[in-house]
């Protein structure tokens, strides 16, 4: 059997033997004569592009979302098709592949950006298996939208999409705007054919604008600088507005940076939001937020405006802030029978959910600690700057079996990534009350017993000794 063709059955079998091995596409490392099989390809509805950057593979496996409005109903109905990304241009050098536009259509609808094009890919290098992919019409209500370097005529309208790409591990978001050119008024208004009836369709289109944020969720702690990070792309030069719009939960909008790239002015300005003007030309949209607070927790917008068309992306902020932990003590020493309370005091962090819980850990080492029963806790406590503490304490009654036990005041909570322990040692000792009572108890015991015996001897002062004593004690008695 032929060397190539038998790692190619080991790949197959040891792998994903459901998926025919003619539509494979396999990954072969050569040593001397013999050939090792590094893994196939992952399909994508069809497309194999696992361990490629889309750089490589330029093909991304999407998904083509639209939707109608059923007849005689408002029911809305959105409809999703398998679709595939090509971005035409040279293939890459590392890859031996077949032009992306010469791969048969098969049953997908198939979206080419062609030449001339906004460089996507710089700014989604990344592999493909970790790329989310989506397609949507972006529909201008039958209005010719007007773009640089794009022949407009009355008959036709242009057929406008956006392709969002999503990276899984949430390190970007990017959305671009893509347009097919000299389509009819007709056409422009349909929704493509169903695919599933093999009837694939393939749309040459070009990307003429993009927006891309970082991580759509960002934490931080208080009083820290934020970067929120914005960028967009156009394929001329042309002049941008900027809109930095925030909102808090139950909320309203407001905007908290607004910048004219007609006048090249700053229209409105938060007295802790920053932009980077001087690099606005150079596609950074970021906001830089100065010494948060919690009142900045909250979505905000970043909107860049080129021409007629308008990209978005979110941005999340949340406030994270670690708890300080005390306790009233660090060492506490008693007397057996004592009491004293143990109080932990938790502030200073935020949200609100925090957990605090008490452990006495026995002396005895490979012993679990005990979790401390009736124990009170205050009261959330709102501070200036937003923040929340309580406290947590208990009333411990010192007894011998304390002395050397350690108490552990455990907190939980979410900006934590370990909770935190502040623990004392307790120092038990007997009662010296208790003793000299003892003392005192014993010598009056000795006392009387010598008396008592005394009492048996048979002088007559000692008789007469023995009775005064004893009337004495019934005098005092009845006294």
């Amino acid at each position: 059997m032929n060397v190539r063709v038998y790692a190619a059955l080991c790949c197959v079998l040891c792998t994903e033997p459901q998926v025919p091995v003619e539509s494979m596409e396999f990954q072969n490392l050569k040593i001397s004569d013999g050939f090792f099989c590094s893994g196939i390809l992952k399909h994508h509805h069809g497309i194999a592009t696992a361990g490629l950057t889309f750089r490589q593979s330029r093909q991304l496996s999407c998904l083509f979302e639209t939707s109608e409005t059923i007849l005689l109903s408002s029911e809305v109905k959105v409809i999703r098709q398998n679709a595939r990304l090509l971005v035409s241009g040279t293939a890459s050098k590392d890859t031996e592949r077949p032009h992306p536009e010469d791969l048969p259509a098969g049953d997908h609808i198939t979206f080419v950006i062609q030449e001339p094009s906004l460089d996507i890919l710089q700014h989604v290098d990344e592999d493909t298996d970790k790329l989310e992919c989506k397609i949507s019409r972006y529909f201008t209500d039958n209005t010719q939208i007007l773009w640089p370097g794009i022949e407009t005529r009355v008959d036709q309208l242009h057929l406008w999409f956006t392709g969002t790409i999503k990276h899984l591990a949430d390190k970007f978001t990017l959305t671009v705007f893509l347009v097919q050119l000299s389509a009819s008024k007709e056409v422009a208004n349909q929704i493509p054919r169903d695919v599933s009836q093999g009837n694939a369709e393939r749309f040459h289109l070009s990307g003429v604008f993009l927006v891309r944020t970082g991580p759509s969720l960002l934490q931080s702690g208080l009083n820290k600088d934020v970067l929120l990070s914005c960028a967009f792309s156009v394929d001329h030069d042309t002049d941008v507005t900027i809109k930095w719009v925030f909102q808090r939960k139950g909320a309203q909008k407001k905007v908290v940076f607004a910048y004219n790239g007609s006048t090249r002015q700053v229209e409105h300005k938060d007295k802790r939001a920053e932009m980077f003007l001087a690099e606005i030309p150079k596609g950074n949209a970021s906001l830089l937020l100065r010494t948060v607070e919690v009142r900045d927790e909250g979505t905000y917008d970043c909107s860049v405006f080129v021409s007629s068309l308008f990209g978005t992306q979110t941005v999340q902020l949340e406030i994270l802030e670690k708890p300080m932990v005390t306790l009233n003590t660090d060492v506490l020493s008693l007397v057996e029978g004592d009491e004293q309370k143990l109080i932990c005091d938790i502030s200073h962090f935020y949200p609100h959910d925090a957990e605090a819980q008490w452990l006495q850990e026995p002396k005895e080492q490979g012993m679990l600690p005990h979790v401390v029963n009736h124990v009170v806790f205050s009261s959330h406590r709102l501070n200036s700057d937003g923040t929340y503490s309580f406290s947590s304490y208990f009333l411990l009654k010192a007894s011998l079996r304390d002395d050397g036990c350690r108490y552990t005041c455990r907190v939980e909570h979410q900006s934590l990534e370990y909770p935190i322990k502040k623990s004392l040692t307790v120092k038990v000792t007997e009662s010296t009350l208790a003793t000299w009572l003892l003392v005192v108890l014993l010598v009056l015991l000795a006392a009387f017993l010598l008396v008592m015996l005394s009492c048996f001897r048979p002088k007559a002062k000692t008789l007469l000794a023995c009775k005064t004593f004893q009337f004495s004690q019934g005098m005092q008695f009845l006294a």
